[in-house]
C-alpha cells in the first residue's frame, strides 16, 4: 500500500466497534465508529462524536442505586451526576467496570491499531461467507485519516472489503489516498443551500460539495444518503436541486432516502446534552413516496 510520509497513527478515538452489521454495507460487516466531526447537525443521533474526548453516559432506567460505582471513583465523584464540564472526572472508567447494573458506559476512548486489526481478524469469517466486511463510520471518519491509514494497511493482504459513511466534510489533501481501497462509500448530501446547511449543521456545503464530486472522479462506487427530515430537506426545491447536482455531477449514483427519528434522543439525555436536542416531523410514507418519485422522474436510482 503506497502511504504519504506521514508516520501512521499507532492509536484512534473510537466510540464503538458494532459487530454483524447488515445495514452499513454489503454482507456482515464490522462497523468501526471514530470520534470527531466538524458538523453539529441539528438531528445528530450519535452527539457523543462531535468531538473526541472521552465522555460518560449515565442510563438511569438501569440503575438500581446501588452507588457502587461511587465507591470506586477516584475522585469520590457520583457518576450519575457527572455532566462534559465536570473537570475533576478523568474518565478512567473503574465506575463503568464496578456498575452491576451496566448504568454507566463510557464513549470516544483510545484504542490501538492492533487492538482494531485484532477485532477485524475475529470477524473475518462472518466477511468470507457473507462477502461482508469493515465499514469505517462516525462521527466523521476521515477526520483519523492517519488511523484510518494504519488499520487498512495491516488488513490489506487479508482482502478484506472496506466501505466508509461520511459527511464529506474533511481535509481532502489528508485522506486522498485512501479511497482507491474503499469498494463504496456512503456520502451524505443533507441541505442544497448553503446558508440554510450552515443555520442547520453549523457549517457551510462548500468543502462538501467539493469533496463528493473528488470522490466521484476517482471511480470509486457512491451512494448518496439523505436523512430527510420535512422542515429542513424536505422540500421540493431542495429535492430537485440535490437530484439536478447530482444528475450533473455524479452520474450512476443511487440515492437512499433515509427518513428521520428520534431514536438518539436517549443518546442526549445520558449524555447531559439535553440543551442540543431539536425535535423534528417524522416524514410519513406518502412524503417518503413522493420524495422517491422526484429523484426516480430524474432517472436516479432509489434505494
Amino acid at each position: 500500500m503506497n502511504v504519504d510520509n506521514t508516520a501512521p497513527a499507532t492509536q484512534g478515538i473510537v466510540l464503538q466497534m458494532q459487530d454483524y452489521s447488515i445495514h452499513d454495507g454489503d454482507g456482515v460487516r464490522t462497523t468501526i465508529f471514530l470520534a470527531g466531526c466538524a458538523l453539529r447537525c441539528q438531528w445528530c443521533a450519535n452527539p457523543e462524536t462531535w468531538t473526541a474526548k472521552p465522555k460518560l453516559a449515565y442510563y438511569p432506567h438501569k440503575c438500581k442505586g446501588c452507588q457502587t460505582c461511587v465507591g470506586q471513583c477516584p475522585q469520590q465523584l457520583d457518576p450519575r451526576a457527572v455532566t462534559q464540564a465536570t473537570q475533576a472526572c478523568d474518565h478512567c472508567g473503574l465506575c463503568v467496570k464496578a456498575c452491576p447494573s451496566r448504568a454507566l458506559s463510557l464513549a470516544c476512548t483510545p484504542a490501538s491499531v492492533d487492538e482494531v486489526v485484532a477485532k477485524i481478524k475475529r470477524d473475518e469469517l462472518f466477511f468470507r461467507y457473507t462477502d461482508g466486511g469493515v465499514t469505517f463510520s462516525g462521527g466523521e471518519p476521515f477526520m483519523q485519516p492517519d488511523f484510518i491509514r494504519a488499520v487498512i494497511e495491516q488488513c490489506e493482504p487479508l482482502g478484506i472489503s472496506f466501505w466508509a459513511e461520511t459527511c464529506g466534510h474533511f481535509n481532502w489533501r489528508s485522506a486522498a489516498d485512501l479511497f482507491p481501497y474503499f469498494e463504496h462509500i456512503f456520502f451524505d448530501l443533507k441541505v442544497m443551500d448553503c446558508a440554510k446547511h450552515k443555520a442547520v449543521t453549523g457549517l457551510g456545503n462548500e468543502q462538501i460539495l467539493k469533496n463528493v464530486k473528488r470522490i466521484y472522479a476517482l471511480g470509486v462506487p457512491m451512494t448518496i444518503r439523505i436523512p430527510l427530515i420535512p422542515e429542513v430537506n424536505g422540500d421540493e426545491a431542495n429535492l430537485r436541486a440535490t437530484a439536478e447536482f447530482m444528475q450533473q455531477n455524479l452520474a450512476g449514483c443511487a440515492i437512499e432516502l433515509l427518513p428521520y427519528h428520534e431514536l438518539g434522543k436517549a443518546k442526549y439525555t445520558a449524555f447531559k446534552m439535553l440543551d442540543d436536542f431539536h425535535s423534528f416531523t417524522v416524514p410519513s410514507s406518502a412524503m417518503l413516496e413522493w420524495a422517491f418519485g422526484i429523484f426516480s422522474s430524474y432517472g436516479i436510482n432509489v434505494r
